[in-house]
């Protein structure tokens, strides 16, 4: 939670003149002109403040930067005169500076403005850890914590604060490398949302017994804990009946690519299939990278790179009879991506006879819509006769949905965030169940890719101007029933 909190000076009003009073003469020695202030200062709102001048001769006054102040009138004579000076809004969200220059014979004097920003303080509940916090990072001196002093923050010292609780980790300070809250109070930490956080030192915190970490943890050798203390990975929901068999969090990757010991490339030219236009590469080719482990996702891309668009498309090393398979993704947006989270044969056996089990299919030209479809040698669609299903989702481009598959020996469904949008059995259509109708009875493995073009994804042509496109996948998650 933020509050807005408005910048200015205690006691002033939204404009004001620094250190009011008697005149002030700048440039001594020089100038044969004085102002009645040493500096403007204002808030973010548009504002008026006056300036008063005494010369003993001609002057002339210009704004440095003419693109927020101006100054009315431009000059004046001997005596003592009036300036208006007109300051616009700030909607920069930074704080600007700049200067009045007066022109004299007698040489130039400066007068300088300030204009301060709109601060969304950042709202810490532990007094210990807020005060802590405001004398490392309050850049501005204005006693808060804003939103933006808070997302340039890289590593947090705080060693020995007396503080109790530090709920505001995960949300606002989740880039952090660098973590020390030893030899406090606390009694519990989620840094479930961390995965930058290489050093973690939180020894010296007696009460403390659980550390909430995410999915798939390892302690990185730079972490320290009290013995008390557990590490907790977050529950994975699991379907009735089902164990969780095999997973992919994308949480860590020592070479910010896929895991080799679970993922494979295939590598192929354009018009390889479905007259694609993309060339796959093995993840990354030079300083092209297609297959971008980071942040807790994996990241394929489709960038172009002179007359080529590259790609990747992964496999998962095993393969799986029956199951429930799920994975978190969000699609790219454009013209010519499409994206898919599919199935094929461990062993290839020819295309459609060997089956093809379609989880997600989605093209950037039908942008709110994801398909599920089934290929065999009696269904497919090269003939017509393919079996599918689809949705409209007005946020699969902009937020993360949940893709699952249900394969049992007697159907097959599918599911987007829980509910069904697919179902296949054989046995409901007069061709019933055979080799033709049912090839989903042996290993299949886990497929992402994101094509360019191609007869579906190019159905309308492609728009190279949404390119580099990036299909985001979170997790993928493989459960069995326990046999």
């Amino acid at each position: 939670m933020t509050r807005i909190f408005l910048i200015a000076i205690l006691g002033l009003l939204a404009t004001a003149c620094g250190k009011p009073g008697p005149d002030v003469p700048v440039d001594e020695g020089k100038a044969n002109l004085t102002l009645n202030c040493e500096s403007i200062i204002v808030s973010s709102d548009a504002a008026q403040q006056v300036v008063t001048v005494t010369s003993d001769g001609d002057w002339g006054v210009a704004p440095e930067d003419k693109s927020w102040i101006s100054v009315t009138p431009s000059g004046g004579g001997k005596g003592t005169s009036d300036v208006l000076v007109k300051i616009d809004e700030n909607k920069t969200g930074d704080v600007r500076e700049s200067s009045l220059v007066f022109r004299t014979k007698g040489g130039n004097v400066t007068l300088p403005v300030r204009q301060n920003y709109d601060v969304e303080e950042v709202e810490i509940s532990d007094p210990a850890f807020k005060a802590c916090l405001i004398e490392a990072y309050d850049v501005d001196k204005d006693g808060v914590l804003s939103t933006k002093e808070a997302a340039v923050i890289t590593e947090i010292k705080a060693s020995g604060r007396g503080i109790k609780a530090m709920p505001e980790l995960n949300v606002l300070f989740k880039d952090i490398t660098y973590l020390d809250c030893s030899d406090n109070n606390l009694k519990e930490l989620d840094i479930t949302n961390m995965l930058k956080l290489q050093t973690m030192k939180a020894t010296g915190n007696p009460e403390l017994t659980k550390i909430y970490v995410w999915t798939g943890f390892t302690a990185p050798a730079g972490f320290s804990k009290p013995e008390t203390a557990e590490y907790v990975e977050p529950e994975i929901p699991t379907p009735a009946g089902y164990t969780l068999v095999w997973q992919e969090e994308f949480n860590e990757s020592a070479t910010g690519l896929p895991d080799p010991k679970k993922w494979w490339y295939e590598t192929a030219e354009p018009g390889w299939v479905n007259n694609e236009l993309q060339t796959y590469i093995a993840g990354k080719k030079g300083d092209i990278v297609t297959a971008d482990v980071s942040d807790g996702t994996l990241k394929i891309r489709a960038i172009k790179d002179g007359s080529r668009v590259y790609s990747a498309r992964v496999n998962t090393n095993e393969g799986w009879t029956y199951g429930y398979f799920e994975a978190r993704l969000k699609l790219p947006r454009g013209k010519g991506t499409w994206p898919a989270f599919w199935m094929m044969p461990t062993v290839w056996s020819g295309w459609p006879e060997g089956g093809e089990i379609d989880i997600m299919e989605h093209v950037g030209c039908v942008p709110t819509e994801v398909s599920s479809s089934i290929h065999c040698k009696a269904y497919y669609h090269a003939i017509g006769t393919q079996k599918t299903a689809a949705k409209k989702i007005s946020t699969v481009m902009d937020e993360f949905h949940t893709y699952a598959l249900e394969w049992t020996p007697e159907y097959i469904k599918t599911y987007v965030d829980g509910k069904q949008l697919f179902y296949y059995n054989p046995d409901s259509y007069p061709k019933g169940r055979n080799a033709d109708t049912w090839p989903f009875n042996k290993p299949f493995q886990l497929k992402l890719n994101l094509a360019w073009g191609g007869d579906w994804g190019g159905m309308y042509g492609v728009d190279e101007s949404c390119l580099p496109a990036t299909f985001e996948i979170d997790y993928v998650r493989v459960f069995q029933i326990a046999e």
